[in-house]
């Protein structure tokens, strides 16, 4: 009986190997196919890791790059002005030559201006609107600033939507989205000069507006448009005087052209009758007409014309109404006057002859 179950675990033994190598052979294959599982994503996320990495180092080294070249535009970099506001003195911070040639260019980053320095010519008495237009502002601050003395002396007029002058005239008007107009009005001839849009980055980045006033000109011209000193007329004509007035909005400054005879205002005189006052106005001025019917020797005098709005720049004429004597006999006069004259400068020329040639 011993015999037979020996036999028996012989027979099952050498059942069992075949089937025991064959597990350890599948076993051996699947923890192949796990290792290079691990394998695979180990180098994935080593890859991940690599690139995030190099990515960080791009963004890190770009300030780094920004640093220096803020460090040199600063060296470079004139002192600071003196400004009429005690704060807010960092707005005007530098004006080197890398910034003037260069600020907006260097804008991928940061705030940069639409646009560039500009020149800009008004009407007197209009309305001047300064562009400046900024994208990707983000914490910075607007400020509107004007230079004069070749840049010497310098105004702060906003800060953000803030007028720090005390001019009414000057007003911040943004305009959405990314537009901060500076708006004066209404200009004139003081107002000619140069404007600066800057934003606070360090150093700061700045446009000029170079504005020009067309300023007012007020005169009384002849026919052919010159201006006129004196005019000659006879008794009982008519007198016609023309007053050309340029370069100024009449309409927006709700201007009058008005005419005086020395201190009396003749656009509206009914006490003498035979006064007509006649205005074309035009976008930029206007042409005005005085007419005086039947002069006489007391319409004689300074005739003159200004605008309502700027009496301080007339235009004056001397008005002569001649009393019983005619315009061919005043200019007959004038000849005989000059032939006199004439010959008694061709006697002295004689005696002077006469007298070197005695003491010769």
């Amino acid at each position: 009986m011993e015999i037979h179950h020996d036999d028996d675990r012989n027979v099952e033994a050498a059942v069992r190997e075949p089937q025991q190598r064959e597990q350890i052979r599948k076993g051996g294959a699947t923890h192949r196919a796990i290792m290079c599982s691990v394998m695979w994503l180990l180098r994935l996320l080593t890859t991940c890791c690599l690139v995030y990495l190099s990515a960080s180092d791009s963004h890190t080294d770009l300030p780094l790059i920004t640093d220096s070249v803020s460090t040199k535009s600063t060296t470079a970099a004139k002192r600071s002005v003196p400004t009429d506001a005690p704060m807010l003195n960092y707005i005007f911070d530098a004006h080197s030559t890398l910034n003037k040639h260069q600020h907006h260019h260097d804008h991928r980053w940061g705030p940069h201006f639409e646009g560039e320095s500009k020149n800009m010519t008004v009407q007197a008495g209009g309305s001047a609107i300064l562009d400046c237009r900024i994208s990707l502002l983000q914490d910075k601050t607007v400020s509107w600033v004007r230079r004069q003395d070749n840049g010497e002396k310098v105004n702060l007029l906003t800060v953000g939507q803030q007028t720090y002058i005390g001019d009414p005239r000057y007003t911040v008007k943004f305009q959405y989205p990314d537009n901060w107009r500076l708006q004066i009005e209404p200009v004139n001839s003081s107002d000619e000069g140069q404007y600066e849009c800057q934003v606070s980055t360090h150093p700061p980045k700045y446009i000029h507006v170079n504005l020009h006033i067309n300023a007012p000109s007020v005169q009384i011209v002849d026919a052919l448009g010159e201006p006129l000193r004196d005019k000659y007329y006879e008794a009982d004509s008519t007198i016609e005087l023309l007053c050309v007035v340029r370069h100024i909005a009449m309409q927006v400054q709700y201007s009058v052209v008005q005419w005086l005879h020395g201190n009396r205002v003749l656009n509206y005189d009914t006490t003498r009758g035979g006064i007509s006052v006649k205005t074309d106005l035009m976008e930029e001025g206007a042409n005005s007409t005085l007419s005086i019917a039947r002069v006489g020797p007391a319409d004689s005098g300074n005739y003159t014309c200004h605008l309502t709005t700027m009496p301080d720049q007339p235009a004056t004429v001397h008005v002569h109404v001649l009393n019983g004597e005619s315009l061919a006999e005043l200019h007959h006069g004038c000849a005989k006057s000059v032939g006199g004259s004439g010959s008694l400068l061709l006697l002295l020329f004689v005696l002077l002859g006469r007298i070197q040639q005695v003491f010769r």
